[in-house]
């Protein structure tokens, strides 16, 4: 029967300098291309504006003449022009088409996304970026809403479709009106007799608001009919959600309620959202307005 050995070739190295040298035997040529790699994008940095490096300019830098640098500069360039088009799609998935036609207007020259690339890797903005996305608070402040039209439904009355179909998680429209306190929200309930259909009460950040869009037109906006506040209810069959955000104005911040779709909306189809059990949220019973991806 053999005996179990240790075998060691430094049984008397410290633990520390054993460490070390493990490590530096991990370093080799591909973690000295990445140093290198990353001076040559200080010396060329790649934004989505920058124009391609010749050899040339490559080599009067100090950098070898092959394009293997080159061609990771393209590629880091190229993420960030997909990503400065998705930027500008932040509300819905773009088209094809559309993405066609903001490449053209970046007249870039060569090292262009592919529009069908670009389209697939579409995702719903994140909280942080609807509240300072551009797009979105010009289209809160002028209130006019793409992809959407009035409709008459006979003995419904009127409501809101969709000319344009939405993806799950895109932004459709505000629920727009003056914010109020909760409080002044009751108020005009108590005063005004009938259907008080048009005050969204809710609760933000530990405050008790209002969303009066039963004064209509508002303030700010004396000569737009606001879609939000034509969107029908449904329990059963409705395709929108209500969320809050603190959009960031030029003026500062403004809470805002969003339409978010809740699944993919198709064209024609009727936008809904569900009020409430028993409207209670038009009615002085404020709800939670949790974002979806939280």
């Amino acid at each position: 029967m053999k005996s179990s050995q240790t075998f060691s070739s430094s049984s008397d190295e410290p633990a520390d300098e054993r460490r070390v040298r493990k490590q530096k035997r991990g370093r080799g040529p591909a973690d000295q291309d990445d140093r290198d790699f990353g001076a040559f994008l200080l010396q060329f940095p790649a934004t989505a504006s920058s124009t391609p490096l010749t050899k040339k300019k490559r080599t009067a830098a100090g950098f070898p003449p092959d394009r293997m640098f080159y061609d990771r500069w393209r590629s880091v360039q190229l993420a960030k022009r997909e990503e400065l088009l998705l930027s500008q799609c932040s509300r819905r998935p773009p088209s094809v088409s559309k993405v066609s036609r903001l490449i053209q207007k970046e007249a870039w020259t060569g090292n262009c996304p592919c529009p069908e690339d670009v389209v697939a890797k579409w995702r719903p903005a994140t909280r942080v970026q609807v509240e300072s996305d551009p797009w979105i608070i010009t289209m809160i402040q002028n209130q006019k809403w793409t992809g959407l039209a009035l409709k008459d439904f006979g003995t419904k009355g009127q409501g809101v479709v969709a000319t344009e179909p939405f993806a799950m998680g895109s932004v459709v429209c505000d629920y727009h009106g003056k914010v109020i306190t909760g409080a002044e929200g009751r108020k005009l309930v108590e005063s005004i007799k009938g259907d008080m259909g048009y005050l969204f009460f809710f609760h933000a950040a530990g405050r008790d608001l209002c969303v009066d869009a039963e004064t209509f037109p508002c303030e700010c906006h004396p000569t737009e009919n606001t879609m939000g506040r034509r969107i029908n209810h449904s329990s059963k069959r409705a395709n929108l959600r209500p969320v809050h955000c603190m959009m960031n104005f030029p003026e500062g911040q403004r809470d805002v309620i969003l339409f978010r779709a809740k699944r993919d909306i198709h064209l024609c189809e009727e936008l809904l959202f569900d009020y409430g059990v028993k409207r209670k949220s038009f009615r002085g019973e404020a709800i939670n307005l949790d974002w979806l991806d939280e």
